[in-house]
């Protein structure tokens, strides 16, 4: 543990805080989503009163350069030292913390977006971390986000994205119009910055379906295609593991392929959501298995909002078991957003 006090100030979306001195930790309040003038405003009140108490040595915050709470590091705390923790490493930290783990560990993180280093959306990511840092070995295939953040509102814009005019059969509810703007946006590359998260492929899976085109609350997709699953259904979608460039490229093609394939010949909802449930488990699990082969690995962390998702983390962890390896999750902390501080805590304690 580190002597220094540092105040690690969470993420955007679900902000919680924390600062600490030793082994003394104390968190904030579940603040929510920063873009909202009153919880920004608290945020700023309640860390500022803990900075008066305990001034930070180290203030440590998300990577990415547009976050509310990475401008407001740099701006109130310039004095200190800044340590930005790239989003998905702190959610792999967090678990790391939890359980006290000092040796390297496989980390697979899912959610719906985090500002990566090469400057791109992430969300399904494998990465090597220790407590020096992490490097990435493998992530889902990119895709088109067009209309940029309106994908998360509006979900169909993913099923577009990857099965691009193949999936218009299963589209009726949307517009013409906005369809083709989304397409012409894709083929000029306006507004369609690509992402590797594991969250817009649930989201695509539920516009598919017709379950979810439109969202009305968050993660109303895959929250509505999880209900349908049967832990009695084992089959799976074919996919495949590329390596491109001296990194491992998750190619999930085949799973819309196969996803399409079923709607067309009008398989039960419930087929078709476990299916792509348990893709999603052989992925990690086959992941998995490849690098801890070949890095001599045994400890593997799960975390990100998708684990939220108790089918597709049981199943996982079912598999992973079958392979050797030993699994940790959060347990004190929530395994979406609420959980980076920790994260960014752990990464500036073992860092100088």
């Amino acid at each position: 543990m580190s002597n220094r006090t540092i105040l690690a100030l969470g993420a955007d979306i679900k902000n919680k805080f924390l600062v600490s001195k030793g082994r003394g930790i104390f968190f904030g309040p579940e603040i929510g989503d920063l873009s909202d003038a009153d919880n920004y405003e608290l945020f700023k009140k309640e860390t500022l009163k803990l900075a008066k108490k305990r001034k930070p040595d180290t203030v440590s915050y998300d990577l990415h350069p547009g976050y509310f709470s990475s401008a407001y590091a740099r701006e109130v705390f310039s004095g200190s030292r800044l340590q930005p923790v790239q989003h998905h490493h702190a959610h792999i930290a967090s678990v790391m913390s939890e359980h006290e783990l000092k040796r390297p560990v496989i980390g697979v993180t899912f959610d719906g977006t985090g500002y990566g280093t090469d400057g791109n959306s992430w969300g399904g990511e494998f990465l090597k971390v220790n407590t020096r840092g992490f490097e990435r070995l493998a992530h889902f295939k990119y895709r088109m986000m067009p209309g940029g953040d309106a994908v998360v509102r509006e979900p169909w814009r993913m099923a577009l994205s990857i099965l691009g005019k193949k999936a218009l059969p299963f589209l009726g509810d949307v517009r013409k119009e906005d369809i083709n703007i989304a397409l012409l946006m894709m083929s000029k590359g306006i507004n369609s910055p690509p992402t590797s998260s594991a969250g817009r492929l649930f989201d695509a899976c539920s516009a598919l379906m017709g379950i979810c085109t439109y969202a009305s609350y968050e993660a109303e997709g895959p929250i509505k295609l999880e209900a349908l699953c049967d832990e009695g259904i084992e089959e799976g979608y074919d996919f495949s593991i590329e390596k491109e460039a001296g990194s491992y490229i998750i190619n999930t093609d085949s799973i819309f392929l196969g996803i399409l394939s079923d709607l067309k010949k009008i398989k039960k909802p419930s087929l078709i959501a476990t299916k792509f449930h348990n893709s999603m488990a052989d992925v990690i699990t086959k992941t998995v298995n490849k690098f801890s082969k070949k890095l001599s690995l045994k400890d593997v962390v799960l975390s990100g909002g998708v684990f939220q998702n108790t089918f597709l983390k049981k199943k996982t962890i079912k598999k992973l078991s079958g392979i050797g390896v030993r699994t940790y999750m959060n347990e004190k902390m929530s395994v979406n957003d609420f959980n980076i501080a920790l994260g960014q805590y752990y990464v500036s304690c073992n860092t100088r």
